[in-house]
């Protein structure tokens, strides 16, 4: 089974605003450790109010999740220590996170559709 690209694109997106710290009113910064020129002001990443918002949405859809799945993907995405961390954390296989992952990717995608169609509808509602 595949990962779903675009949703792999979005977790990660979550894990760099989540790492920041969940956001806040005022968007939030995390400081970019790949950078290579050592500025420290240039290194804060800031958070516009659509990555906050965005993020906010696959908060929701991770919430969605069976317990498995969320722990797993949160594990993935946000722990420390790379693929051996996660399986031994988790005690399981390497196939077994993919296919949580999958599993994941999957829901979260029909999630994230299944909000798109309800605010349509209230927008719908709004209008009428």
């Amino acid at each position: 089974m595949r990962r779903i690209d675009w949703v792999d694109k979005l977790l990660h997106e979550w894990a760099a605003w989540r790492l920041a710290g969940s956001g806040g009113y005022f968007g939030s910064a995390y400081h970019d450790y790949d950078r290579v020129d050592n500025n420290p002001v240039a290194a804060v990443v800031e958070f516009s109010i659509e990555q906050e918002a965005a993020a906010m949405r696959i908060d929701g859809a991770l919430a969605s999740l069976p317990a498995e799945l969320s722990d797993t993907v949160v594990a993935v995405y946000t722990w420390e220590g790379g693929m051996g961390v996660v399986t031994a954390k988790l005690r399981v296989t390497r196939a077994t996170v993919h296919r949580r992952l999958c599993n994941a990717d999957i829901r979260i995608s029909a999630w994230l559709e299944t909000q798109r169609v309800i605010a349509q509808n209230t927008e719908r509602c709004r209008l009428v």
